[in-house]
Order: C-alpha cells, then sequence, then structure tokens
C-alpha cells in the first residue's frame, strides 16, 4: 500500500501561524496549540516548528 502524503492547500496553510517571542526568535505554530504567549511553557514551545521550512519537511514527512 502505498503511503499518501497530506497536500499543503490552502485550507490546511491557514491551520499555522508564523510567531515570535520576546526575543524575535520565530516559531511556526497550529492555530489549535497557541496560548496566550505569558503562559507558554517549554512544553508547549515543542510543539512548535522552529521555522516554515522545518514544519514542512514535518509535513512532508508524514
Amino acid at each position: 500500500m502505498e503511503e499518501k502524503k497530506p497536500e499543503i492547500t490552502e485550507s490546511t496553510a491557514t491551520q499555522f501561524v508564523v510567531v515570535r517571542d520576546k526575543s524575535g526568535k520565530e516559531f511556526v505554530c497550529r492555530l489549535a496549540d497557541l496560548r496566550d504567549p505569558s503562559t507558554l511553557t517549554e512544553e508547549d514551545k515543542k510543539r512548535c516548528y522552529e521555522n516554515v521550512e522545518e514544519a514542512l519537511k514535518e509535513l512532508e514527512g508524514l
């Protein structure tokens, strides 16, 4: 059985957002994972990607 890779469409692309922490570091996060930045824990940050390229690699690898 051939593994089906997800396609990035306008619909799926809107499920992610780029956010910056106070130091200016960017993260690509799923909208569903977003929280008030003042309450973001290190565990929350682990569910985010460091950049768009990393997020795309993860999606393509599914």
